[in-house]
């Protein structure tokens, strides 16, 4: 039997190993689903709201050792992993919103009625579905991916990513112990097992990950002509015009590059800045990322962890080789910390003459990068804020509320923060434009994202 060993990225060692899911064991486990899920719709709401939220006790019971476990698996910094809002307590109040609101938004909702006749729309299930999330926030992207669609009725079949399979293993665990069986299953392994599973006999695809991956999966979903909801990269503007709080603007833009090693796929990609104000704002960003604590995410001082992986360590090496082959100037860091540390580390680092033909500004910058251009004027930064074929997340800082508004108008961004104001929250839709993906999670969004919509129209 096949072996998927979990690597701690901090120092390499080895911290435990699953078996790799068979194509007869995804087969069966997808049969599972199949057979518990008309039970689990008939649980009704109520129902599976109370089972689930039985499960989450326990989750909250072990909140420390799921942390302990996200640092040693992903190289979240454990302040992070046990404070941090993607850490245990933040995404708990994703699941709490979800358990709170979701009567609201899966009751019967009346679109007309008069004396003689009522119409109304109800959220059904869907059936079966298949959920494939990444590693960068074990807990939060279960729960962001799995639960809304648990409540509506829905039986999973889940593949976390191979790089964090203990964290995968200890959610499978819990839900197990709660959740009557079938209703959600876990399969093991990397992208050829996600491709063994989507060819079952399912009925949605849910997927959270790379662009490259989620144009096969949705190739695959249209052959199939069941839905899918994809959540996929992106390569998120900043743009810091001069009126901007610029101590301000600056501490938001380096907590939104830096979090989690940069490993968001919404987080702050690519910094623009009004040509007034670029020499202070790069001196500042520069001296902000020289002074962040590089070490073993163990560490109760450590600022910035390792990236989850060697393969992800190297890509952003030959990344940020490619800009400095092509004419950008490192202004600090630049380096891997890989010797010196002995894990995947490498230096926060910031970028300037950047050019869009460099890697650091077309593709997707997964690690502590960033890399500043100067603009002119508000349709440039607008220009270069679209240059790109991602259209995720977005930043923007200025005091002048008409030209935010215009700004956020023009930006090609499925969600823009103004001034540091936080999006990610569980009562906004979150998803993307362009090659970010389709779909929403989150809020009476997602859950309907996750139903079928039927209407009744009947007399009184």
């Amino acid at each position: 039997m096949a072996k998927l060993q979990s690597i701690n990225p901090s120092n390499y060692e080895i911290l435990g190993e699953v078996e790799v899911s068979t194509a007869q064991e995804i087969a069966e486990k997808v049969k599972l689903a199949r057979e518990a899920q008309k039970e689990w719709r008939n649980l009704r709401l109520a129902g599976r709201i109370s089972v689930l939220r039985k499960a989450f006790d326990e989750f909250a019971s072990k909140k420390e050792e799921l942390a302990l476990l996200m640092s040693k698996e992903m190289g979240m910094p454990i302040t992070h992993s046990r404070n941090g809002f993607e850490g245990p307590d933040g995404a708990f109040s994703y699941a709490n919103w979800y358990f709170d609101n979701a009567k609201k938004y899966l009751s019967p909702e009346t679109t007309f009625e008069d004396d003689k006749e009522i119409h109304q729309v109800f959220y059904e299930p869907i059936g079966v579905v298949a959920v494939i999330i990444p590693w960068n926030f074990p807990f939060a992207n279960f729960i962001w991916g799995c639960v809304q669609s648990l409540i509506a009725g829905n039986t999973i079949i889940l593949k976390h990513s191979e790089e964090c399979p203990l964290s995968g293993k200890f959610i499978e665990d819990v839900m197990s112990r709660h959740l009557p069986r079938g209703v959600l299953n876990e399969v093991y392994g990397d992208g050829e097992v996600g491709k063994v599973l989507v060819e079952q006999d399912i009925n949605m695809v849910a997927f959270t990950g790379s662009t490259k991956t989620g144009k096969y999966l949705y190739d695959v979903a249209g052959k199939k002509f069941i839905k899918a909801v994809m959540e996929l990269g992106g390569s998120a503007p900043g743009i810091i015009f001069a009126d901007a709080n610029l101590e301000e603007a600056v501490g938001n833009v380096c907590f939104n590059r830096v979090y989690n090693q940069g490993q968001c796929c919404d987080g702050l990609k690519r910094l623009l800045v009004h040509e007034s104000i670029y020499d202070s704002a790069v001196a500042k960003i520069a001296a902000n990322f020289s002074a962040k604590k590089v070490g073993n995410a163990l560490q109760e001082d450590t600022e910035v962890g390792p990236l989850v992986a060697k393969r992800q360590l190297e890509t952003l090496i030959s990344q940020v080789q490619d800009a400095q082959a092509k004419g950008a100037r490192v202004i600090v860091g630049g380096n891997s910390l890989e010797e010196k540390l002995g894990g995947a580390f490498f230096e926060p680092t910031v970028l300037t003459d950047v050019t869009e033909d460099m890697k650091v500004w077309a593709e997707e910058v997964f690690g502590p990068v960033l890399p500043i251009v100067k603009f002119a004027t508000e349709e440039e930064a607008i220009g270069l804020a679209n240059q790109t074929s991602y259209g995720l997340g977005a930043y923007v800082y200025t005091q002048d509320r008409e030209k935010a508004e215009r700004v956020a108008a023009a930006l090609e961004s499925g969600m823009v923060s103004m001034n540091g104001a936080n999006y990610v929250m569980p009562f906004n839709p979150f998803g993307g434009y362009k090659n970010s993906g389709f779909g929403r999670e989150h809020g009476k969004y997602g859950f309907h994202e996750v139903t079928q919509i039927k209407v009744v129209a009947r007399e009184k």
